[in-house]
């Protein structure tokens, strides 16, 4: 996704995908230890993570991200190739964009939002996305959310010549244009996902990570609308970062 916040400055946030070979051990063990579903989603999959470890624990698994981030050719699981292709011959998985998600009228049992929320730069559109999770939710269905709330590496990044206060976080500039780096607190994480209408089923924390399952709460109403230009939001960068 992409997100505008003052003339010059757009965050991509595909920028901060990682690759499979960087996973967290704790993370995949509490996938590992949840219920086997029919259904499930992993919304911001990035590069793929944890895609084999979600399947061991779901019939099916639907792939969701930016246009941007699954058609673009990059380093998959070892091959070079884009995230459509690499579902291509697989009757477990499927990739959707966020415009083609909304319109699709399955609803899942689980839904994945592994450090998501925190490269997002906007509130609002952080409330957006849970929103739009839950209405893809079946009555009762389950999201597991990942947030990090602490982390060394950024108590030195903040202090770099090329940082600047935002939000909950910092933005750096470098060569590859701007990325944001939020940090959202456990307390902070369970007010929001309250408010887009879910229960909060467990929270854990470990290592400088939130952990929080939660539950899809009746009727989720109509799901908002995901157009990847709705991300273009100008905001007075000089006001939003005081």
């Amino acid at each position: 996704m992409h997100y505008k916040l003052s003339a010059g400055i757009i965050i991509k946030t595909e920028n901060a995908a990682k690759p499979h070979n960087q996973t967290s051990a704790y993370l995949k063990s509490l996938i590992l230890g949840l219920e086997p579903v029919s259904s499930s989603f992993d919304y911001g999959c990035g590069k793929l993570r944890y895609r084999d470890v979600m399947l061991r624990v779901t019939d099916t698994l639907a792939l969701v991200d930016s246009e941007m981030q699954i058609t673009r050719e990059q380093m998959i699981w070892g091959d070079y190739t884009t995230i459509r292709a690499s579902v291509q011959r697989s009757n477990r998985l499927s990739a959707y964009n966020t415009t083609e998600f909304v319109h699709l009228r399955t609803k899942f049992d689980r839904g994945f939002c592994i450090n998501v929320l925190s490269v997002i730069p906007i509130a609002a559109a952080r409330q957006r996305v849970l929103h739009f999770i839950r209405g893809k939710l079946r009555a009762g269905g389950t999201c597991l959310f990942v947030v990090q709330y602490r982390n060394s590496d950024f108590t030195r990044m903040r202090r770099l010549p090329n940082a600047q206060p935002y939000l909950d976080g910092f933005l750096i500039d470098s060569l590859r244009g701007y990325s944001f780096y939020g940090l959202i607190s456990p307390e902070q994480l369970t007010g929001m996902v309250v408010k887009a209408g879910f229960e909060v089923v467990k929270q854990t924390l470990n290592q400088g990570s939130v952990y929080l399952m939660v539950r899809s709460q009746g009727p989720s109403g109509p799901v908002p609308v995901m157009d990847e230009q709705n991300n273009f939001q100008p905001i007075d960068l000089r006001r939003a970062s005081r």
